[in-house]
């Protein structure tokens, strides 16, 4: 059959036609039917469907939803009408949950790999089989790998790499703080320095803990730097919705991008800037408020280690007129905004990708920080929360083995000034590299092939037998990187285990 666009709105027509006659047809066989306090029933029987509360796990934001299941099959994902962060709402990423579920392609029982690296020959092991293969070591297509015992056994603990992308709350504290401190290895690399590590370390350089968040609800004025707010972000729903009810009650939203994202669109203004170069304005404005007595005095006196003139000095070389050099952003902008942030109180300095993952992105957001500090908008109603990450106590002692470590974490020397959160990925590189490498490589909810970038140098290290002996994929289903494995663990989808989660309020 030709395939055209007149095609395509004949079968638009036919779809309109069926949700225009609507249930009596059968046309939407299946389709929910909402009732009154967001209960949810089959379309046809009319039958209450069993809400289950979760936490979706599609985005970091973990936001809280309701799993609707039907005669034990999940057959509708929404958020949790009862959550006042999300105010019951789940973004179209969380409702595609379902497939992961139900994904045709997912992983059912473990596989080990009967040839070469890549060549996509397997076959179906037990579960017992596949564990004796983890913790005893045996044959992979006639060669002999070590197992976790027999590296313990022989005082090689760091020899075990596990390497994951997405573990949080209990989970977290299983694997990390219980299973692999038991272990012995600290050898444990993450995702952090492809993704928050310039935002997290800043933050940590400037009051010693990680994770903001901004009380939207009673701001007055908003300053943002680079975050596609209304599409993205680490605490996206909740984040997305109090920035669009903030612009309705008459908030000013300045956006500094390089291109107009939809939340420049939707901002009072949107102010295109050079890539890279945030830090400059941020710098200026910060100059603009100390110039003009727009400071937190008690603030600054209190909680940090300058005075008042040693802070005007440092910062009197970055003048509007020097930023607009360096960022493009007329002088006079700069000013007008700055003044406005100064004097309409409170206000928020939303950042993220744009101005802080670039190589001066650290400094960019302690800058930010210092504005907020320098307007006396931290830590009060409508202005910035700081250190706001959860953190869960559970009622086991801790292991005391003293774990050992593999020096790849953190690639090659002198290359990251802090590398609080390690830069992961360069591990790859460092195993090629040596000359230390790990026995066992396992890897866990991540995908170092796709994840890493330079794919196909990626794709050459992990296929050397010679450099990564015994290499492990616990996934949900195939990837680029588990079809390279020895040994695939197949894993549950966050929709089918028990488990706490968290992300700031």
């Amino acid at each position: 059959m030709r395939l055209n666009s007149r095609y395509f709105l004949k079968i638009g027509a036919a779809a309109g036609a069926v949700l225009t006659v609507g249930r009596a047809s059968g046309g939407l066989r299946g389709s929910v039917t909402l009732r009154n306090g967001g209960r949810d029933f089959t379309a046809d029987a009319g039958a209450q469907r069993q809400a289950i509360p979760s936490a979706c796990w599609q985005f970091v934001a973990r936001d809280g939803i309701i799993d609707d299941v039907e005669n034990g099959r999940l057959v509708n994902i929404e958020g949790n009408p009862n959550l006042l962060r999300t105010s019951g709402k789940r973004c179209a990423r969380g409702q595609a949950g379902i497939n992961q579920v139900y994904n045709p392609d997912r992983l059912l029982y473990p596989m080990k790999r009967t040839g070469g690296r890549g060549d996509g020959m397997w076959t179906r092991i037990s579960w017992e089989e596949a564990l004796d293969l983890v913790v005893n070591g045996g044959d992979i297509a006639g060669k002999t790998v070590k197992g976790l015992k027999t590296l313990h056994d022989a005082g090689e603990q760091e020899k075990f790499m596990f390497h994951y992308g997405r573990m949080k709350g209990s989970d977290s504290k299983i694997i990390k703080s219980y299973f692999l401190a038991s272990y012995g290895t600290g050898t444990i690399g993450n995702h952090t320095s492809i993704c928050e590590s310039p935002k997290w370390t800043a933050q940590e350089l400037t009051w010693g803990s990680h994770y903001d968040n901004w009380d939207i609800d009673n701001t007055k004025f908003i300053l943002n730097f680079g975050s596609n707010v209304l599409e993205a972000h680490t605490n996206h729903l909740p984040m997305a919705q109090r920035c669009v009810e903030a612009l309705a009650r008459g908030v000013k939203m300045y956006t500094f991008d390089v291109r107009l994202s939809n939340t420049a669109a939707k901002s009072t203004e949107w102010i295109p800037v050079k890539p890279g170069t945030d830090l400059a304005v941020v710098l200026a404005m910060c100059n603009v408020l100390m110039q003009n007595g727009l400071y937190d005095k008690k603030f600054i006196e209190t909680y940090t280690n300058v005075t008042l003139d040693e802070l005007k000095e440092h910062l009197s070389q970055y003048t509007p007129i020097w930023a607009e050099w360096v960022s493009g952003v007329p002088a006079n902008k700069i000013l007008s905004i700055a003044l406005d942030y100064g004097t309409t109180k409170p206000g928020v300095c939303i950042s993220y990708r744009g101005a802080v993952s670039h190589y001066n992105g650290v400094q960019t957001e302690r800058a930010i920080m210092m504005l907020e500090a320098i307007a006396g908008n931290i830590d009060i109603p409508g202005g910035r929360c700081r250190a706001v990450g959860a953190k869960w106590k559970y009622p086991f002692s801790k292991p005391t083995v003293t774990a050992k470590k593999l020096h790849l974490l953190d690639g090659e020397e002198g290359a990251y000034a802090y590398p609080n959160h390690h830069a992961s990925h360069q591990v790859l590189h460092m195993i090629d590299k040596g000359p230390e490498r790990p026995e066992i490589y396992m890897f866990y909810c991540y995908n170092p092939v796709y994840a890493n970038g330079d794919c196909k140098e990626n794709i050459r290290i992990l296929k050397d037998e010679t450099k990564i002996p015994f290499l492990i994929a616990v996934d949900v289903a195939i990837s680029e990187s588990s079809e390279l494995a020895d040994l695939i663990l197949p894993d549950a989808t966050y929709l089918e285990r028990w488990s706490y989660d968290d992300m700031v309020s």
